[in-house]
Protein backbone atom coordinates (compact mmCIF):
# COMPACT_ATOMS: atom_id res chain seq x y z
CA UNK A 1 0.00 0.00 0.00
CA UNK A 2 2.56 2.38 0.18
CA UNK A 3 4.12 1.54 -3.35
CA UNK A 4 1.03 2.16 -5.31
CA UNK A 5 -2.22 4.40 -5.01
CA UNK A 6 -4.08 0.55 -6.41
CA UNK A 7 -2.73 -1.40 -3.37
CA UNK A 8 -3.62 1.86 -1.07
CA UNK A 9 -7.08 1.79 -2.45
CA UNK A 10 -7.56 -1.68 -1.56
CA UNK A 11 -6.82 -0.81 1.49
CA UNK A 12 -9.32 1.95 1.92
CA UNK A 13 -12.00 -0.48 0.52
CA UNK A 14 -12.53 1.79 -2.03
CA UNK A 15 -12.38 1.75 -6.09
CA UNK A 16 -9.06 3.29 -7.13
CA UNK A 17 -11.00 5.52 -9.85
CA UNK A 18 -13.39 6.89 -6.97
CA UNK A 19 -10.28 7.51 -4.43
CA UNK A 20 -8.33 9.68 -7.50
CA UNK A 21 -11.69 11.32 -8.29
CA UNK A 22 -12.32 12.88 -4.46
CA UNK A 23 -8.79 14.00 -4.74
CA UNK A 24 -9.40 15.54 -7.95
CA UNK A 25 -12.69 17.03 -6.19
CA UNK A 26 -10.93 18.56 -3.28
CA UNK A 27 -8.47 20.08 -5.48
CA UNK A 28 -11.53 21.93 -7.29
CA UNK A 29 -14.35 22.67 -4.04
CA UNK A 30 -12.58 21.46 -1.10
CA UNK A 31 -14.73 23.52 1.07
CA UNK A 32 -17.70 21.57 0.19
CA UNK A 33 -16.62 18.70 1.80
CA UNK A 34 -15.92 20.19 5.58
CA UNK A 35 -18.11 21.41 7.90
CA UNK A 36 -16.45 24.80 9.86
CA UNK A 37 -16.77 26.83 12.79
CA UNK A 38 -15.19 28.46 15.92
CA UNK A 39 -15.14 26.56 18.94
CA UNK A 40 -14.23 28.40 22.03
CA UNK A 41 -11.14 27.51 23.85
CA UNK A 42 -11.43 26.45 27.40
CA UNK A 43 -9.03 26.56 30.46
CA UNK A 44 -8.14 23.44 32.63
CA UNK A 45 -11.92 23.76 34.33
CA UNK A 46 -13.76 23.66 31.27
CA UNK A 47 -14.60 27.60 30.88
CA UNK A 48 -13.74 29.54 28.26
CA UNK A 49 -10.75 31.27 28.03
CA UNK A 50 -11.00 35.26 27.32
CA UNK A 51 -8.15 37.59 26.46
CA UNK A 52 -9.02 41.55 26.43
CA UNK A 53 -12.18 40.75 27.29
CA UNK A 54 -12.39 38.76 23.56
CA UNK A 55 -13.67 35.19 23.99
CA UNK A 56 -10.67 32.78 22.32
CA UNK A 57 -11.88 30.30 19.67
CA UNK A 58 -10.49 27.95 17.34
CA UNK A 59 -11.18 26.93 13.91
CA UNK A 60 -12.81 23.60 13.77
CA UNK A 61 -12.55 21.77 9.82
CA UNK A 62 -15.11 18.60 10.37
CA UNK A 63 -14.88 16.85 7.29
CA UNK A 64 -18.11 15.44 6.06
CA UNK A 65 -19.74 12.50 4.09
CA UNK A 66 -16.70 10.45 2.41
CA UNK A 67 -14.05 12.62 2.95
CA UNK A 68 -14.73 11.63 6.13
CA UNK A 69 -14.90 8.07 5.64
CA UNK A 70 -11.71 7.51 4.02
CA UNK A 71 -9.98 10.09 6.31
CA UNK A 72 -10.95 7.35 9.44
CA UNK A 73 -9.93 4.50 7.17
CA UNK A 74 -6.61 5.79 6.74
CA UNK A 75 -5.92 6.72 10.32
CA UNK A 76 -7.37 3.01 11.13
CA UNK A 77 -5.78 1.02 8.56
CA UNK A 78 -2.79 2.63 7.13
CA UNK A 79 -1.72 5.47 9.59
CA UNK A 80 -1.98 3.61 12.61
CA UNK A 81 0.25 0.89 11.06
CA UNK A 82 3.07 3.12 11.12
CA UNK A 83 5.65 2.90 14.31
CA UNK A 84 6.31 6.19 16.52
CA UNK A 85 8.82 6.31 19.43
CA UNK A 86 7.06 5.52 22.81
CA UNK A 87 7.06 9.33 24.13
CA UNK A 88 4.38 10.07 21.67
CA UNK A 89 1.36 10.27 23.29
CA UNK A 90 -1.14 12.65 20.94
CA UNK A 91 -2.97 11.06 18.03
CA UNK A 92 -1.61 7.93 19.22
CA UNK A 93 -3.63 5.09 19.94
CA UNK A 94 -4.58 3.68 22.82
CA UNK A 95 -2.55 6.88 24.46
CA UNK A 96 -4.32 9.80 25.78
CA UNK A 97 -3.05 13.22 28.43
CA UNK A 98 -3.15 11.11 31.33
CA UNK A 99 -0.62 8.40 30.03
CA UNK A 100 1.02 11.40 28.87
CA UNK A 101 1.24 12.79 32.23
CA UNK A 102 2.16 9.47 33.96
CA UNK A 103 5.36 9.08 31.53
CA UNK A 104 7.05 11.67 33.69
CA UNK A 105 5.62 10.58 36.98
CA UNK A 106 8.65 10.62 39.89
CA UNK A 107 10.91 13.55 38.31
CA UNK A 108 10.76 16.90 40.06
CA UNK A 109 11.95 19.28 37.81
CA UNK A 110 9.75 20.35 34.49
CA UNK A 111 10.08 22.29 31.49
CA UNK A 112 6.88 22.64 29.75
CA UNK A 113 5.98 24.40 25.95
CA UNK A 114 3.43 24.59 23.73
CA UNK A 115 3.27 24.78 19.77
CA UNK A 116 2.09 27.54 18.50
CA UNK A 117 -0.91 27.90 16.24
CA UNK A 118 -0.46 24.17 15.50
CA UNK A 119 -2.13 22.57 13.41
CA UNK A 120 -2.49 25.62 10.87
CA UNK A 121 1.36 25.92 11.04
CA UNK A 122 2.14 22.47 9.61
CA UNK A 123 2.28 22.48 6.19
CA UNK A 124 1.50 19.88 3.51
CA UNK A 125 5.01 19.55 2.30
CA UNK A 126 5.75 18.68 5.91
CA UNK A 127 3.41 15.83 5.49
CA UNK A 128 3.88 14.53 2.20
CA UNK A 129 7.76 14.19 3.45
CA UNK A 130 6.72 12.52 6.65
CA UNK A 131 5.22 10.05 4.88
CA UNK A 132 8.09 9.44 1.97
CA UNK A 133 10.21 9.12 4.96
CA UNK A 134 8.06 6.19 6.16
CA UNK A 135 8.34 4.60 2.79
CA UNK A 136 5.47 5.89 0.88
CA UNK A 137 5.87 6.41 -2.85
CA UNK A 138 5.68 10.40 -3.98
CA UNK A 139 2.42 9.56 -5.76
CA UNK A 140 0.87 7.55 -2.82
CA UNK A 141 2.33 10.12 -0.24
CA UNK A 142 0.88 13.39 -2.38
CA UNK A 143 -2.49 11.52 -3.15
CA UNK A 144 -2.87 10.68 1.34
CA UNK A 145 -1.95 14.36 2.22
CA UNK A 146 -4.12 15.87 -0.21
CA UNK A 147 -7.13 13.98 0.95
CA UNK A 148 -5.91 15.12 4.88
CA UNK A 149 -5.24 18.42 4.29
CA UNK A 150 -7.15 22.03 3.57
CA UNK A 151 -6.13 25.06 2.73
CA UNK A 152 -2.46 23.85 2.23
CA UNK A 153 -2.22 22.86 6.06
CA UNK A 154 -3.46 20.30 8.61
CA UNK A 155 -7.00 21.67 9.55
CA UNK A 156 -8.34 20.88 12.82
CA UNK A 157 -11.11 18.74 13.02
CA UNK A 158 -10.44 15.88 11.24
CA UNK A 159 -10.08 11.57 11.94
CA UNK A 160 -6.23 11.82 10.92
CA UNK A 161 -5.45 15.13 11.82
CA UNK A 162 -3.71 14.31 15.09
CA UNK A 163 -1.61 11.34 14.11
CA UNK A 164 -0.55 13.02 10.89
CA UNK A 165 1.05 15.94 13.06
CA UNK A 166 3.08 13.89 15.54
CA UNK A 167 4.59 12.40 12.42
CA UNK A 168 5.65 15.22 11.31
CA UNK A 169 6.82 16.71 14.97
CA UNK A 170 8.41 13.20 14.89
CA UNK A 171 10.55 13.32 11.57
CA UNK A 172 11.49 16.88 12.27
CA UNK A 173 12.97 16.45 16.01
CA UNK A 174 13.48 12.44 16.68
CA UNK A 175 16.91 12.83 16.89
CA UNK A 176 16.70 15.96 18.67
CA UNK A 177 14.62 14.47 21.51
CA UNK A 178 16.64 11.19 21.61
CA UNK A 179 19.65 13.26 22.45
CA UNK A 180 17.74 14.35 25.59
CA UNK A 181 16.71 11.09 26.67
CA UNK A 182 20.51 9.96 26.39
CA UNK A 183 21.41 13.35 27.97
CA UNK A 184 18.94 12.09 31.23
CA UNK A 185 15.85 14.01 30.66
CA UNK A 186 12.43 12.82 29.99
CA UNK A 187 10.58 13.67 26.91
CA UNK A 188 6.54 13.64 25.79
CA UNK A 189 4.79 15.06 22.86
CA UNK A 190 1.29 15.30 23.31
CA UNK A 191 -0.12 17.06 19.83
CA UNK A 192 1.33 21.06 20.74
CA UNK A 193 2.36 20.02 24.27
CA UNK A 194 6.08 18.83 24.64
CA UNK A 195 7.17 17.82 28.25
CA UNK A 196 10.34 17.58 29.21
CA UNK A 197 11.01 16.45 33.05
CA UNK A 198 14.44 15.36 34.82
CA UNK A 199 15.20 14.18 38.62
CA UNK A 200 17.52 17.06 38.50
CA UNK A 201 17.51 20.67 37.71
CA UNK A 202 18.01 21.61 34.33
CA UNK A 203 16.57 25.27 34.03
CA UNK A 204 20.01 26.94 32.88
CA UNK A 205 19.20 24.56 29.82
CA UNK A 206 16.00 25.60 28.73
CA UNK A 207 17.57 28.43 26.61
CA UNK A 208 19.19 26.05 24.11
CA UNK A 209 16.43 23.44 24.21
CA UNK A 210 14.39 26.39 22.84
CA UNK A 211 16.56 27.66 20.07
CA UNK A 212 17.08 23.88 19.23
CA UNK A 213 13.46 23.56 18.77
CA UNK A 214 12.92 26.52 17.06
CA UNK A 215 15.77 25.50 14.59
CA UNK A 216 13.23 22.49 13.31
CA UNK A 217 10.80 24.31 12.60
CA UNK A 218 8.61 24.57 15.49
CA UNK A 219 6.82 27.72 16.25
CA UNK A 220 6.77 27.98 20.25
CA UNK A 221 3.60 29.69 22.45
CA UNK A 222 6.19 31.34 24.28
CA UNK A 223 3.23 32.22 27.07
CA UNK A 224 2.62 28.62 27.98
CA UNK A 225 6.00 28.33 28.39
CA UNK A 226 7.50 27.76 31.72
CA UNK A 227 9.65 26.08 34.14
CA UNK A 228 8.85 24.47 37.25
CA UNK A 229 9.58 22.49 40.07
CA UNK A 230 6.12 21.48 42.13
CA UNK A 231 3.27 19.59 41.58
CA UNK A 232 3.53 20.82 37.44
CA UNK A 233 0.35 20.54 35.34
CA UNK A 234 1.11 18.41 32.22
CA UNK A 235 -1.88 17.51 29.59
CA UNK A 236 -4.77 18.30 32.50
CA UNK A 237 -3.43 16.16 35.22
CA UNK A 238 -1.19 17.10 38.45
CA UNK A 239 2.02 15.29 38.27
CA UNK A 240 3.61 14.64 41.68
CA UNK A 241 6.95 12.80 43.00
CA UNK A 242 4.78 9.86 43.89
CA UNK A 243 2.04 9.42 41.45
CA UNK A 244 -0.60 11.52 39.37
CA UNK A 245 -3.98 12.97 40.38
CA UNK A 246 -6.35 14.93 38.77
CA UNK A 247 -6.54 18.55 39.43
CA UNK A 248 -8.80 19.95 41.96
CA UNK A 249 -12.03 21.29 40.99
CA UNK A 250 -12.51 17.95 39.45
CA UNK A 251 -12.96 16.62 42.59
CA UNK A 252 -14.81 19.59 43.75
CA UNK A 253 -16.94 18.93 40.38
CA UNK A 254 -18.08 15.61 41.63
CA UNK A 255 -19.91 16.19 44.50
CA UNK A 256 -21.21 19.43 43.23
CA UNK A 257 -24.89 19.08 43.59
CA UNK A 258 -25.51 22.49 41.10
CA UNK A 259 -24.38 20.46 38.31
CA UNK A 260 -26.02 18.07 36.40
CA UNK A 261 -25.63 14.34 37.44
CA UNK A 262 -24.34 13.65 33.87
CA UNK A 263 -21.47 16.32 34.48
CA UNK A 264 -20.67 15.04 37.96
CA UNK A 265 -20.69 11.37 37.07
CA UNK A 266 -18.77 12.83 34.11
CA UNK A 267 -15.65 14.01 36.59
CA UNK A 268 -16.41 10.76 38.97
CA UNK A 269 -15.17 8.54 35.85
CA UNK A 270 -12.17 10.80 35.27
CA UNK A 271 -11.05 10.59 38.36
CA UNK A 272 -11.19 6.81 38.66
CA UNK A 273 -9.63 6.56 34.97
CA UNK A 274 -7.17 8.81 37.32
CA UNK A 275 -6.46 6.68 40.05
CA UNK A 276 -6.43 3.48 38.10
CA UNK A 277 -3.68 4.32 35.62
CA UNK A 278 -1.66 5.62 38.69
CA UNK A 279 -2.03 2.20 39.82
CA UNK A 280 -0.62 0.65 37.25
CA UNK A 281 2.42 2.92 36.32
CA UNK A 282 5.43 0.96 35.36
Amino acid sequence: MRKRIKDLAYTLKINKKNLLELSASLDKNESSFYKNWDEPKTDEKGQPRIENGVVLTRPINAPVNKLKYIQSQLLNNVLYKLKIPEYFFGGIKKKDGVLNARHHQGNKYFFLTDLKNFYPSVHFTSVEKALRKEGFYPDVAKLITRICTKEGAIPQGCPTSSFLASLVVYHSCDDLFEKYKKEGLKVSVYVDDITISSPVNFKERTPLILEELRSRGLKINFKKTHYCTKNPIVTGIQVKNNGISSLPHTFDYSVDLTRSEASRNGHIQRIKYVKRIAKNAP
